[in-house]
Order: structure tokens, then C-alpha cells, then sequence
């Protein structure tokens, strides 16, 4: 459900200037919600921005009622620990500090913390801090992945 949502509503999100970063769909016996983060490419999405993406995407939803039943629309920016999950978002994060987990650990390890060094189609290279290493990542190992800021 939430791809066919997707895209219904990316297009209208791009023509705006914005991006899909992220989209969950949940159905309850009590109704459901539909919650998008968007963000203007590269980031720094305004509350104003977000209001005004937000009605013109509940009137789209109104006319193409693409959910069974009531629902409530949130859309919200994706934060300062932004996800990372196409590689897109991983190209644009290329040098900056990316906190990385996997699936199953590598060496005993889940979690990688570093400076994004490399991105390929098939795999990421992070400069660890945890193990003071490169590492190789595959993308079918990442379980999730964000940006990491250091506030001084």
C-alpha cells in the first residue's frame, strides 16, 4: 500500500521542489495513518513548506482515495539524523558522519560510526571509528542507516 501511495504522491512532492524521503502506511480496527517525511534536496524543509505540501497532498488523497477507510495524514521533515535508505541519500551523505547498522554482526560487530568514504551501487565504505578501520558495506547487510551530527 504505502508504494502504491508513493507513487501516486511523489510527483506532486518534486513539482513543489521536495523530495520523498520516507513513507509509512498503518491500517488499525480503529482507522490508520499515513506518515510522509519530505525534504527539500539536501535538506532544510521550513514548518510553513511542510503545511503547504501537506494540504495540497490531502486534497490529491481526497481525490484519488487511494486508502480504504479513515486515516490520518502526517507529514513531518526527516530530522537532523535523516535515514539513509536509497543511494541517492548515500551519495548526497558522501563525507559526512553516518552511523551504519547491519543485519547480522561482522566481527562481533552491529553498528559502525564514521565518515561515509565510498558509494557504489552495490556497497558503502565507512571510515569506522569503532574500529578504526575502513569497512565495506553491502547494501543487503544495511538494516538502517542516518546521518550522525555532532552539536557543540
Amino acid at each position: 500500500m504505502a508504494h502504491r501511495v508513493a507513487e501516486l504522491l511523489e510527483p506532486h512532492i518534486e513539482r513543489q521542489g521536495f523530495e520523498l524521503v520516507w513513507i509509512e502506511c498503518k491500517r488499525s480496527s480503529k482507522g490508520g495513518f499515513l506518515r510522509l517525511s519530505i525534504d527539500r534536496p539536501g535538506g532544510g524543509i521550513t514548518l510553513d513548506e511542510l503545511e503547504s505540501v501537506s494540504r495540497v497532498l490531502d486534497g490529491m488523497l481526497d481525490v484519488y482515495d487511494p486508502l480504504e477507510g479513515s486515516y490520518v495524514l502526517e507529514v513531518s521533515s526527516p530530522g537532523v539524523d535523516r535515514p539513509l535508505s536509497r543511494l541517492g541519500d548515500f551519495e548526497a551523505s558522501r563525507g559526512q558522519r553516518v552511523r551504519i547498522y547491519v543485519r547480522a554482526p561482522r566481527g562481533g560487530q552491529k553498528t559502525f560510526l564514521g565518515p561515509l568514504a565510498a558509494v557504489s551501487p552495490e556497497a558503502i565504505e565507512i571510515d569506522d571509528e569503532f574500529s578504526r578501520q575502513r569497512q565495506r558495506v553491502e547494501f543487503s547487510e544495511i538494516k538502517a542507516a542516518n546521518r550522525e551530527y555532532e552539536f557543540e
